[in-house]
């Protein structure tokens, strides 16, 4: 690196090439005025070029958090994860960070763990959820992560950080009686299937709205998940792969449910008859009555009436997931199995949503320890 030392006016100042900007490649130049004798713009200028010789340098960057949010978004992260992710990120960076942002117009390298802590404060006393303050710790860690490698700033004021804990709500499913209510109930309606669906396979809501007939093995009596409905800002809802690689799995069904799916297909078949050249087939086992994508907020209000008529608990839709692996680990199946069933990334988020329903069998561990010992005598 090269550096000098000129005399302006009545001081010194010197002149310093730090490098080439990481991300735009262009030469970039430090200059530091005011010293009133040489040998002191020359003792700084030594300083920094061997900070610059032992990659230590960090030239304190002088924009806005905000500008290098929207930066580091679109010309990194957004590459890096799927679509429907970054648009749901996208939509957290610019409400919270950006616009609803103490510090949004602060520069980068002012901003202390302090202004951090402020605004998870803040966004707790507004009444955001927990999860939310999580996902927005999660989303300025890999920001302020990124500068630090980029060389904005020398240090991640986010990693002391102190964001909440999330705060689980209480899971609420349903019972043997309240399924069968809200099945009888449900019988005749367009909806009968996907609610069947949902509680016998334990579907994401998306994957049952993304499902086709090809991913439908009758023979062999399982689902192939490869796809799920999700809606994009500006572009409506459309169909995506799984946001995981165990996302993508197949899910093994009874003869009942073999036996439903087939007089389903054999109703739309009769249906697409019907409307002749109107429908639009998109093999979707779930549709609407042209065969286009269903929306789920329809699905929802459905489910809402039914719930309401056939007097059950009122839960979300996901909390029929919540029902199908409950009832599998009451009845023994493994955490392994289970969470293979629900396309869980790791059997450990299975073990920690559903820990507290695993009978509790610590009397038989004891006694097995017990008779394998005295096995080995």
């Amino acid at each position: 690196m090269k550096g000098t030392v000129k005399k302006r006016g009545n001081t010194w100042t010197y002149i310093v090439d730090i490098g080439r900007d990481p991300i735009t490649g262009k030469r970039r130049q430090k200059t530091k005025s005011g010293f009133p004798r040489e040998k002191d713009a020359d003792a700084a200028l030594r300083k920094i070029l061997t900070a610059l010789d032992e990659d230590r340098f960090v030239d304190p960057s002088k924009e806005s958090f905000s500008s290098y949010m929207e930066f580091w978004f679109t010309s990194h992260y957004q590459k890096r994860i799927k679509e429907t992710t970054a648009s749901s990120r996208k939509y957290l960076m610019d409400k919270h960070l950006i616009r609803e942002n103490p510090f949004a117009n602060k520069p980068l390298s002012k901003i202390t763990t302090e202004d951090i802590d402020a605004f998870y404060n803040l966004k707790l006393d507004e009444e955001y959820s927990t999860s939310t303050i999580r996902k927005l710790h999660q989303l300025l860690n890999q920001a302020f992560g990124q500068a630090v490698k980029w060389k904005k700033i020398s240090s991640n004021p986010v990693i002391n950080a102190d964001p909440p804990s999330v705060k689980k709500e209480e899971m609420k499913i349903w019972s043997f009686d309240e399924i069968d209510s809200f099945l009888n109930q449900c019988k005749g309606e367009r909806h009968y299937l996907t609610f069947l669906l949902a509680i016998y396979t334990g579907m994401r809501k998306g994957e049952l709205l993304g499902l086709k007939w090809s991913d439908i093995d009758f023979g062999k009596k399982s689902i192939r998940i490869q796809r799920s409905l999700s809606h994009i800002p500006n572009k409506g809802y459309l169909l995506s792969t799984p946001k995981t690689k165990k996302s993508k799995r197949q899910v093994p069904i009874p003869d009942s449910l073999v036996k439903e799916l087939k007089a389903h297909k054999e109703r739309q078949e009769t249906q697409r008859k019907r409307l002749g050249e109107h429908y639009q087939d998109q093999d979707l086992v779930i549709c609407t009555e042209i065969g286009t994508l269903q929306d789920p907020r329809n699905v929802l209000r459905v489910m809402k009436r039914i719930s309401k008529a056939a007097n059950v608990t009122s839960i979300r839709f996901h909390d029929i997931r919540h029902t199908h692996a409950s009832i599998l680990i009451s009845e023994g199946v493994d955490i392994v199995r289970v969470a293979a069933r629900l396309g869980h990334s790791d059997p450990t988020i299975t073990l920690k949503n559903y820990a507290h329903l695993i009978p509790n069998q610590d009397d038989e561990v004891a006694d097995i320890f017990h008779n394998a010992i005295q096995k080995s005598r």
